[in-house]
């Protein structure tokens, strides 16, 4: 008996979930023959890399745990510094929080541009 396999990537869903987890499914109809799960190395190491580095020199790392929200995660690096030298500025703080509102909103509309573009809408991307 010669059966078909279908093969289907199941995952990521959001683009901030990007290289993290990936699942390969095999099917043969509705049954799941075969999982492949590919777990990414996104947020691997990290914190060995800044506990070797200085404070300065850690900033990129934060800056790509999440290509879709940087912004939030500098200043939370920032704010764990902040916190541990008693070095605390309320205008920075104001700045900050606006700029993480702003990312959110556009987190919000690139996940709802990538969800239209999934179900075959191409009018959002452009």
């Amino acid at each position: 008996m010669n059966t078909k396999y279908t093969i289907l990537n199941f995952g990521p869903q959001h683009p901030s979930a990007h290289g993290v987890l990936r699942v390969i499914l095999q099917l043969a109809g509705e049954l799941i023959i075969k999982v492949d799960i590919h777990i990414g190395f996104l947020h691997r190491g990290v914190e060995s890399l800044v506990t070797k580095s200085h404070i300065q020199q850690n900033l990129p790392h934060f800056d790509r745990l999440d290509y879709t929200s940087m912004n939030i995660q500098s200043h939370t690096y920032y704010d764990a510094i902040n916190l541990a030298t008693l070095n605390f500025s309320y205008k920075n703080q104001k700045l900050y929080t606006l700029l993480d509102e702003a990312s959110r909103i556009l987190n919000h509309l690139l996940s709802i541009g990538t969800h239209s573009i999934d179900l075959g809408h191409m009018g959002p991307a452009f």
